[in-house]
């Protein structure tokens, strides 16, 4: 005997489950491209590049969306795998 039913889910809920669901992916992705040219942290030229835009765009987009990075003596690094995510969230 098969029981067919819909179920709705709360937005709220649905959304954390797409992020999810997009991590498990995304960490899976990192994992199994470990043979990648682009380091697993990256400075602002590896990073721009790796995104495939220029530096004055990254640049804006640091200011002004929030990209994830980590700030050591000045420094600034980006986990490939978090940026991966970040690019994924903005997906419409």
């Amino acid at each position: 005997m098969q029981a067919n039913f819909n179920l709705e889910l709360p937005k709220e809920f649905e959304k954390q489950l797409q992020q999810s669901v997009i991590n498990v992916v995304t960490n899976t992705i990192d994992s199994l491209s470990g043979d990648s040219k682009y380091p697993e942290y990256m400075d602002k030229s590896q990073c721009s590049t790796y995104l495939n835009i220029s530096r004055s765009t990254f640049d804006k987009w640091l200011r002004t969306e929030n990209i994830p990075f980590v700030l050591i003596n000045g420094s600034y690094r980006f986990k490939r795998s978090e940026i991966d995510k970040f690019m994924l969230a903005k997906q419409k």
